[in-house]
């Protein structure tokens, strides 16, 4: 059943609830799923109770739109046309993730990445945005039309190498397959755990992963750097990122082809 939480009594206790269950168990963050449909009042109050009490927490609201203006409108850290700020740290990035789909897929021009990133400006907090790979409501990358495993290596790579924090979800790192709920949250295949068990395609995937996630690691750049469209056209997306330290300056340069 839906919660009312206009009513003090309600919104009381979610927020008791959510303290309770950080103190207990010791999470490191929180989803919030269909946070949109909540009071912004409601994600206000709550989100200034748990990072008063746990300064560092992590939390990212699920608003599911394929739209910047609107995900932007719930993220933290400024106050929308109603007055309220949500101290929301994130949001999704959901518009992003169908612009990535859609171009390695060979449904959009490469230059569509550019034009969801251009709205960037709209966001508080770029580094805190969420990016995401894959997500248990969503058709798995290898599953839609048009995929190929090189498209889905792009499409992984460019998670991991644009603003914001990548948020993984099981199996991408395999390229595994599943349309619609539930086939795409089938069991993550317990032979794969291993190199062994894994097939020439699936270790391919799950390299190619891994050295993305050890450079994004190992570049201050690809981790928080300014982000600075360098060429783009229907087939390349070409963009810097770059960040000023106090005695150096630190620059990746990324490029896709999409062709």
């Amino acid at each position: 059943p839906d919660l009312n939480q206009n009513e003090p009594e309600v919104s009381r206790y979610l927020i008791q609830n959510a303290l309770w269950w950080i103190g207990m168990t010791g999470i490191d963050g929180i989803r919030q799923d269909t946070i949109q449909y909540m009071p912004r009042t409601f994600i206000r109050d709550w989100s200034t109770a748990i990072l008063a009490e746990y300064p560092n927490f992590y939390m990212v609201g699920e608003v599911m739109e394929m739209d910047s203006a609107h995900l932007a409108f719930f993220q933290g850290g400024k106050t929308g046309w109603d007055g309220i700020d949500t101290k929301l740290p994130s949001v999704f990035d959901f518009n992003l993730w169908e612009a990535s789909r859609d171009v390695f897929t060979g449904k959009k021009p490469a230059s569509a990445l550019r034009d969801v990133l251009k709205y960037d400006g709209l966001y508080s907090d770029l580094n805190r945005v969420t990016t995401l790979a894959g997500n248990h409501d969503l058709n798995r990358f290898m599953s839609m039309p048009g995929a190929t495993l090189e498209g889905a290596m792009m499409h992984m790579a460019f998670m991991l190498s644009v603003r914001g924090i990548p948020q993984m979800y099981y199996g991408d790192e395999l390229a595994m397959t599943g349309g619609h709920d539930p086939e795409n949250r089938k069991d993550f295949p317990e032979r794969a755990f291993g190199k062994v068990g894994r097939t020439v395609n699936e270790e391919q995937v799950f390299e190619w992963t891994r050295k993305w996630i050890a450079a994004r690691k190992s570049s201050p750049a690809l981790f928080r750097g300014r982000t600075t469209d360098l060429f783009y056209d229907s087939d390349a997306y070409v963009f810097e990122r770059r960040l000023q330290l106090v005695d150096w300056t630190v620059i990746s340069v990324v490029a896709f082809n999409a062709s």
